[in-house]
């Protein structure tokens, strides 16, 4: 889908609530409906030229940028939401949406407003949840950077090894691999440490015995990519942490077998807690199952109990179930997965076995 396409699509819903136009600030949903990646703001009118305002030292990669249909606005220098929102015909912002303003803008450019101003990031997302093609692609290089960083952490974790060492290894192949940064502060947490769910990578050195939780994602072109394996270090696992790996690889597989276009988020995340309860583990499962991804890494729909969210075609979301024991060890498994009608596509791929020797 093109931009012109995406914006024709959010014109439709404008003019569908009443409105006259909408103003975005969100670099997400800039990126998304111009290709423009960096600071300003983008107006779109429901009858008129979209334009988007960027500050003087974007001007020219916004430019280069943006799509042939946007109209590229320099800002003076120190120029604020207000200075823009006067720069906006006045019959255009008569009843405006808006993504994304502080509670101090809101309230400034509600003073001269003369209509009314309305949230629409929910109907944004409508649009973002559903990825396109060229979206998918970019997804898919992304998971697949992942994959292969992941095999190298699996290859390079050993007795003695920092945590940051491992991390910094990562790193380096990511970029190597044409990734442009991770899509998240890259998780890598042994022994106790990996009881911590967000737990960050640290000095300690891995020893035998050790289970290491490592979580990595990559961007590629603006796109998100998100994973987790749990690894034992040593000879043979303890039956405690066999059992609980082999727990979170069946709630795992059970999710996704009950993943499928129509069921919702709520009853997604209720298969794999079901499957863990029944074989103790349901009090160890502290998380939500999932989340979507795309160009954020934490997207709707999140995947979740009360959740009422229908899932459809096109989605790209994760399944990560994991169990927690505070001071000891976690286990984690996450794969990125892509909602087709025939069913789904594990779009991350690496190895599941717990056991690195």
């Amino acid at each position: 889908m093109t931009s012109t396409e995406r914006i024709k699509k959010l014109i439709e819903i404008l003019r569908e609530g009443g409105l006259t136009g909408a103003i975005l600030r969100s670099q997400a949903n800039v990126f998304y409906f111009t290709g423009y990646r960096g600071s300003g703001a983008l107006f779109i009118p429901t009858d008129g030229l979209p334009t988007l305002y960027v500050p003087p030292l974007d001007f020219e990669l916004a430019e280069e940028m943006a799509a042939e249909e946007v109209q590229v606005i320099k800002l003076e220098q120190h120029s604020t939401i207000q200075s823009i929102f006067e720069s906006i015909p006045e019959h255009s912002r008569a009843r405006l949406g808006f993504d994304s303003l502080s509670a101090e803008d809101y309230l400034k450019i509600s003073e001269r407003l003369a209509g009314s101003m309305t949230p629409i990031s929910d109907r944004i997302w409508k649009l973002r949840m559903i990825k396109d093609e060229s979206e998918i692609d970019r997804i898919k290089r992304a998971c697949e950077i992942s994959s292969r960083c992941m095999e190298l952490a699996s290859e390079i974790i050993g007795q003695g090894v920092a945590e940051s060492e491992i991390k910094a290894e990562i790193l380096k192949e990511m970029l190597n691999l044409g990734g442009e940064k991770p899509a998240f502060d890259i998780i890598v947490a042994s022994g106790p440490n990996s009881s911590k769910p967000h737990g960050s990578p640290g000095n300690r050195l891995i020893r035998s015995g050790d289970v290491v939780v490592i979580d990595i994602g990559a961007v590629y072109e603006g796109y998100c990519s998100d994973m987790t394996r749990t690894f034992y270090v040593g000879s043979e696992p303890s039956e405690e942490v066999e059992k609980a790996h082999q727990a979170v690889l069946d709630a795992k597989q059970k999710a996704e077998e009950f993943l499928k276009i129509g069921a919702t988020a709520s009853d997604l995340y209720q298969s794999a807690y079901d499957q863990l309860a029944s074989t103790g583990y349901g009090e160890h499962f502290i998380h939500g199952l999932g989340h979507g991804v795309g160009i954020e890494i934490h997207e709707p729909p999140r995947i979740s109990r009360n959740v009422g969210e229908v899932l459809s075609e096109g989605m790209v979301l994760t399944i990560e179930p994991g169990v927690y024991f505070p001071k000891r060890f976690g286990v984690r498994v996450e794969d990125t997965i892509l909602v087709r009608r025939e069913g789904v596509e594990r779009l991350t791929r690496a190895p599941y076995e717990l056991s690195l020797d």
